[in-house]
């Protein structure tokens, strides 16, 4: 994959995903080595819920966004 995406969810609109450039792809087992939440970077964040998933290698590879 070498583009961004916008993915939002078929059963609740208020949850979207972005895939990044060199996201695996959808359905691959042990894609996300790692998910951080905003939240813990920023301590008293308040709004969506924004999760950065990171390959296993460390490189950022989707952001999911929950309203």
């Amino acid at each position: 994959m070498s583009e961004i995406k916008l993915l939002i969810s078929q059963d609740d609109p208020e949850v979207a995903y972005l895939t990044m450039p060199g996201h695996p792809g959808k359905g691959k087992y042990g894609v996300v080595g790692r998910t951080v939440r905003l939240s813990s970077i920023l301590g008293q964040y308040e709004g969506a819920e924004v999760n950065f998933d990171f390959s296993g290698d460390g490189r950022l590879i989707g952001i999911e966004i929950i309203c």
